[in-house]
Formats: structure tokens, sequence, C-alpha cells
């Protein structure tokens, strides 16, 4: 019995297609219509992209080259981007992971003690990559957005002169060079260029006002969907900052905890709002009508220890932040 019962943990490290666990059995016709979702790998160490999974949880010498409290995930055609909050020492930053793809190559810029006049993350929430190759980290405790090439080298740097407050997210529009930082504490959604000049807020004014600004995401035509963790509401806003609709992630249970930690768009306009305290992530249709809840607390394949970022590529890859399990799920959506 008990080689059994371990056989499914074991599939759950290595990478590879695999039933997702936590999917609920009694949806309805209409919510098992939704996306069909297919674990493909788990993102935590080197080994994670050698297929070997397993060992990076068994071997010590591992542990300080792993995710341990990863936050925000992006991805591009070959890599995986991941913030890691995660202090090793006390003259240490926290750390970002690229996950090289093609190469199969791990690259953690942050690593080791910093030069005197480098910068030290402390907070990083959000994270982002433009065409350029220029990777945006947001400081949630600095109050900066930190830009750098891939070998960690500071290129650039938003907010000195006190234009972000606590900067929660990001997300990017590669094809007009725009940034978007979405920022708790003035709960608005800043727009710059990514030379760093102001460009738009949103969210600023009127009866649509934010009310929180937890994450965001851009869906293809440029639209801007936010998390409003306060009001625990979706609120989309084209790209000139115009209101088009709102809708509500608390679903049929209002009363329900939630934590509403990251939000992302697929290829069909569904909306996907990962949830920290159920250990689930709630999937809402085009129009913000809820489809279904997929996935659970556990530490399996399709199984969840407080998600908080995630991020859907242009193949509607999906990529989860599954914090206390220190590691990124990645799975295949299927229409």
């Amino acid at each position: 019995m008990k080689v059994l019962a371990i056989l499914p943990f074991l599939a759950a490290l290595f990478s590879g297609c695999a039933v997702i666990t936590g999917e609920d059995s009694t949806l309805s016709r209409e919510q098992a219509a939704g996306p069909r979702l297919a674990f493909e790998e788990t993102l935590k160490s080197s080994e994670s992209l050698q297929g070997q999974g397993l060992r990076e949880n068994v071997r010590p010498a591992v542990f300080a080259q792993s995710l341990q409290r990863p936050v925000a995930v992006y991805a591009d055609a070959f890599r995986v981007y991941v913030t890691d909050e995660y202090h090793l020492s006390s003259s240490q930053s926290a750390r970002v992971f690229i996950f090289d793809r093609g190469d199969r190559s791990l690259t953690i810029l942050g690593d080791g003690v910093p030069a005197a006049d480098a910068v030290k993350l402390l907070a990083p929430s959000g994270i982002v990559v433009d065409a350029a190759g220029v990777v945006f980290v947001a400081d949630a405790q600095q109050g900066r957005v930190f830009g750098y090439d891939r070998n960690g080298a500071l290129l650039m740097e938003f907010g000195k002169r006190g234009e972000l407050g606590s900067p929660a997210g990001l997300a990017i529009d590669r094809d007009r060079n725009l940034l978007y930082v979405a920022d708790s504490h003035a709960r608005l959604v800043k727009v710059f260029t990514t030379m760093g000049t102001p460009v738009l807020e949103i969210g600023a004014a009127g009866e649509h006002r934010l009310s929180g600004a937890a994450a965001l995401s851009l869906d293809g035509a440029g639209n801007v969907y936010v998390l409003d963790d306060r009001s625990r509401k979706v609120r989309v806003y084209d790209r000139e900052g115009a209101h088009l609709r709102e809708f509500s992630i608390a679903g049929e249970q209002p009363g329900t905890s939630l934590q509403p930690r990251g939000i992302a768009v697929d290829s069909v306009g569904r909306v996907y709002v990962s949830d920290a305290v159920a250990s689930s992530v709630r999937i809402f249709d085009a129009s913000g009508a809820f489809i279904r809840t997929w996935g659970r607390s556990g530490v399996l394949a399709g199984e969840f220890l407080r998600p908080l970022g995630i991020f859907i590529d242009r193949n509607d890859t999906i990529y989860v932040v599954d914090q206390s399990n220190g590691r990124v799920q990645v799975f295949r959506s299927f229409p």
C-alpha cells in the first residue's frame, strides 16, 4: 500500500504530462465545457530542466540553488523568469531565477554577495521582460521597478522621484513598448514607456475608480485586466484607460474567504485568478461568468499551497507560482 500511495507523488515531481489531481468531479455540463488542463512540468532548480525533479527534493546541496518562496512568473519563447523573495542570508538579496529551456540551464540573478553599488531586491512582487530582453522587476518594499540585463546588470530604475508607492504587479505590451504597473498603495495602474517615461494612469477617478490593485494582465487586444483585491472584482479597461466592464470573483459564495493574488487572461478571453487561501485558481469566461475552480490544497500535480503569480503565454501554456511548495507548475491548456 505504501508503494502505491507514493506513485502519484513521484509522477508529479518528474516532467511530462499527467492527469491533474484536484479536479471537481461534480462539475456541471457548462463548467465541464471550460478549458482542459494537462500538467507538463515543475520548475524548481536546474535539475527540473534535466527531468530529475525527484533529486532536487532529496539532495541538500541543491537547496541554495532552488526556489524557496517564489512570488511572480513570466515566460517568453525560451525562458521562464521567476522572482524569489527568499533571502539566504542578511548580506544577500532576494533573487530572480531564469530557467532556459533551450540550453537547459539556470541563471540566478542576485545569487551570492552583491557588489557594494548593486541594488538589493527586498520584496520582488512582479516580473516581465520586454522585446529587447530587459528584465523588469517590481519591488513592493522599495517602491521601485528595476530593469536588468540577463546577467543581472542594472540598466534603469523607475520610482526614484516618488512615482510609485508599492508596485504589486507588472504587465508588458511588447508591441507598443509600454510597461504597466499595478500600484497597490496608490490604488492605480501606472503606465510607462520601457524607458521610464510616464504615459497614463488607469483607474484614478470616477465611479470605476480602483479600490485595490494587486495584479494585472493584458489580453491580445491590449485591454487591461486589474485584480481589485479589496472589492474582490476584476475591472477591465481599454488601452486608453476607459472602463469597459467588471465582474465579481466571489462567484456564488460572496462570504467565502478569498485572498486573490494573481491574474492572467488566455487567448480566448478566459480569466484565471489565483486564490492563496483556497489554494486554487478560479476560472471565468470572457464575459466574467464563473466557469469553475481548478486545483486544491496539496503537493501533487495540479495541487497548490498558496498560489500567487500566474502567467499565460501566447500558446496558452499556464504558469502558476506555487509558493509554499517552492515551485512553479506548468500546464498546457486545451479549448
